[in-house]
C-alpha cells in the first residue's frame, strides 16, 4: 500500500496538517496503489547526494535519501510523500548530463553499478515508490559500440551493417534545416545529428535497432525499473521514420514485457503536436505549454490572478487528450533540467511559489517535481549547468553535498541555493517544503484529485475565484481556488454538487506561531476564502 494512501480510521485524521480538515476513507480505494497515478520527483543523480565523497552524486546516495522522499511510514514523519521517481540518464556516458549513451546496459561508473540500481529499485518498492528512468533513443554517443562498429565497417567498404542503425542522408534528401555529421573518413556517410556532432541519430525504423531497443527495455525492467521517460520524442520523426508509428510500437512492445509499464514522453512542442502524440496510446506527454518555459500558463495565471481561465484551459486540455487516448494521464510541471528554475520565474516570492505548487499539483494527472523545486532552488541564469545545481541538504554539514556541474562558476551553488536549506525547511512550518508536503498529503487522502474527470467549472462573480468538479468512481468533490488579492466571500452554487462542508483546505499564506493557517469558512452557499488558498468541498 502506498504511503498515506488511505485514511485509516481516526488515528490518521488526527495527524493531518493544520491547513487540512476532514477525512474520508471512501476517498481512498486500495486500488490506487496499483494504478499509474503518482506524484513524481525528477532527480539529476549527479547533483542529488554523494554517498562516497567524490563530489558526484550517485545511486547509493539516492537510496540513502529515500527517507526524505518517502520513509514508508503511513503514519506521518518528515518525508515529502513522493510515490514516483524519475531518474535522469544513468547509463554509461562520457558527459556529465549522460544524454549521449555509450552503453545502454551499464550504469555509469560515476553513479555506481547495476547492482546499486537494482538495490535502489528494491528499496523504492518497499516504500511504494515507482521508478522510471530516462531512455534516450533518438541518438547515441559516437563512443557507442554500434557507432564505432559502423565506422569500422565503412572503412572496410561495408555500408549494410551497423551503418544502417543510423539515420543516414539518402539521395534526394532536401531537408535543408536538418544538421548532419560525417560518419567515417574516406567514403563516409552523412548521419543526422540534431543535438551535436557527437550525438548521431538512430534509424528508429530499422528492425535490428528495434530488436536492440526491445532488449534494452527488458534489461532495465528486469532489474526493477517500472517504466521510462522518453527523451526527445519530437525528433523521432525523420526522413526514415514516422515518429507516431515508432512510438506506438515502442509502447506496445514495452507493455508486452511489463503490462503495467509507465511511459512519459518529451514532446517539447506546442499543444497540437503534443496532443497528436497521444494517438500512440502512450500514457503521458509532458505538458510544456503549462510549464514556466516562455512564461507558461501556470505562471501567467498566478501572476494575472486568472483562476477561471486557468481551470477552463485545463479542462479543455484534458478533454482533448482523452479523445485521442481515453487512458491519457496529463503531466504538469513548473520547471525541469532544460529550463530556469521556477523560483526565478516567481522572483523568489515564497507565497507565489506555494500558489504555483498548489495549482499544478492539484490538477488531474501526474505532476512532476524537479528535485529542489520543493525547497526553492533558484538556478538558471547562466545556462544548462545552473539548471542542475546541487541539492542544498544543509548549510552547516557538507556531508553528501555535490560539486558544481561542469561549466558553471565556483560559487554557482551558493548563488542559486535558497535562503533555507532542506534541513532548515523541514523544521520551518512556513517553508515551501512543508507546503509541498501538505499538498501531497491532501492528494494521497483524496485520490479523486489526480484521477478524477473535470466535469464542471464553477464560476463566481470574480474571475480570480473559481473551481471545478472532479468525479471519480461515482463520487464527486469540488475544488475552489482563490487568487484574489485579499479575503473574499463568494456564492458557490450547488447545482453540480450538493456539498455540505469544507473537507480540506490549503493556504499559501504563512501559518502563525501555533501552526494555524488562514482559514476559509462556509455558511450555506457563501464561501469566505483567503487569498491564494484552495478549499475542497464535499
Amino acid at each position: 500500500m502506498f504511503k498515506k494512501s488511505l485514511c485509516i480510521a481516526l488515528s490518521i485524521c488526527t495527524l493531518m496538517f493544520a491547513a487540512l480538515t476532514g477525512c474520508s476513507s471512501q476517498e481512498a480505494p486500495a486500488a490506487q496503489s496499483q494504478d499509474k497515478y503518482r506524484n513524481f520527483y525528477e532527480i539529476f543523480v549527479y547533483s542529488f547526494y554523494d554517498s562516497d565523497g567524490d563530489g558526484i552524486g550517485d545511486l547509493n546516495g539516492v537510496t540513502e535519501k529515500l527517507d526524505y522522499l518517502n520513509d514508508g511510514d503511513p503514519n506521518g514523519g518528515d518525508d515529502l510523500g513522493i510515490d514516483g521517481i524519475w531518474l535522469m540518464p544513468i547509463m554509461e556516458s562520457g558527459s556529465y548530463h549522460h544524454y549521449d549513451v555509450d552503453d545502454y546496459k551499464k550504469v555509469d561508473g560515476e553513479y555506481g553499478t547495476n547492482e546499486d540500481f537494482k538495490k535502489l529499485c528494491e528499496e523504492c518498492h518497499k516504500r511504494g515508490i515507482k521508478v522510471i528512468i530516462d531512455l534516450v533513443l533518438n541518438h547515441t554517443s559516437t563512443k557507442n559500440e554500434w557507432y564505432t562498429k559502423a565506422v569500422e565497417e565503412i572503412a572496410d567498404g561495408n555500408k549494410d551493417g551497423y551503418v544502417k542503425y543510423y539515420d543516414i542522408a539518402v539521395p534526394g534528401d532536401t531537408r535543408s534545416d536538418v544538421p548532419f555529421t560525417q560518419m567515417g573518413q574516406k567514403g563516409g556517410v552523412l548521419v543526422e545529428a540534431n543535438f551535436s556532432n557527437e550525438m548521431p541519430e538512430l534509424n528508429l525504423s530499422n528492425e535490428d535497432v528495434r530488436a536492440e531497443i526491445k532488449d534494452i527495455m527488458k534489461f532495465w525492467l528486469d532489474l526493477g525499473c517500472d517504466g521510462f521517460r522518453l527523451d526527445a520524442v519530437k525528433y523521432y520523426d525523420s526522413y526514415t521514420t514516422d515518429g507516431n508509428e515508432f512510438l506506438t510500437w515502442l509502447y506496445s512492445t514495452a507493455q508486452d514485457i511489463k503490462e503495467d509499464v509507465y511511459m512519459v514522453g518529451e514532446e517539447w512542442s506546442g499543444a497540437s503536436d503534443i496532443s497528436t502524440r497521444y494517438k500512440t496510446k502512450i500514457d503521458s506527454l509532458f505538458n510544456f505549454p503549462y510549464s514556466d518555459k516562455g512564461n507558461g500558463i501556470i505562471l501567467s495565471s498566478v501572476s494575472g490572478k486568472n483562476t477561471l481561465g486557468f481551470l477552463k484551459g485545463v479542462k479543455n486540455w484534458n478533454q482533448v487528450i482523452k479523445k485521442r487516448n481515453e487512458n491519457a494521464i496529463d503531466t504538469m510541471f513548473l520547471s525541469n533540467h532544460d529550463m530556469p528554475r521556477s523560483a526565478l520565474a516567481f522572483s523568489g516570492d515564497l507565497e507565489k511559489e506555494k500558489t504555483g505548487a498548489m495549482f499544478y499539483m492539484t490538477m488531474p494527472g501526474n505532476p512532476f517535481i524537479y528535485y529542489g523545486e520543493e525547497v526553492g532552488i533558484k538556478g538558471g541564469a547562466d545556462g544548462d549547468g545552473t539548471f542542475r545545481s546541487s541539492m542544498p541538504w544543509s548549510y552547516t554539514d557538507t556531508k553528501g553535498r555535490t560539486q558544481e556541474t561542469p561549466g558553471v562558476s565556483d560559487n554557482a551553488d551558493e548563488e542559486y541555493s535558497p535562503e533555507q536549506s532542506v534541513e532548515e525547511q523541514i523544521k520551518d512550518k512556513n517553508s515551501l517544503f512543508n507546503f509541498y508536503k501538505k499538498v501531497i498529503d491532501l492528494k494521497l487522502r483524496y485520490p479523486s484529485i489526480a484521477r478524477g474527470t473535470m466535469t464542471d467549472i464553477i464560476e463566481t462573480e470574480l474571475g480570480s475565484i473559481a473551481g471545478y468538479i472532479s468525479e471519480y468512481n461515482g463520487e464527486k468533490i469540488m475544488l475552489v481556488y482563490s487568487l484574489s488579492k485579499d479575503e473574499k466571500t463568494v456564492e458557490i452554487p450547488k447545482d453540480s454538487l450538493n456539498y455540505s462542508s469544507i473537507a480540506a483546505q490549503l493556504c499559501a499564506q504563512d501559518v502563525d506561531k501555533d501552526g494555524n493557517a488562514p482559514q476559509a469558512t462556509l455558511n450555506g452557499t457563501s464561501l469566505t476564502i483567503p487569498s491564494n488558498c484552495m478549499v475542497l468541498l464535499k
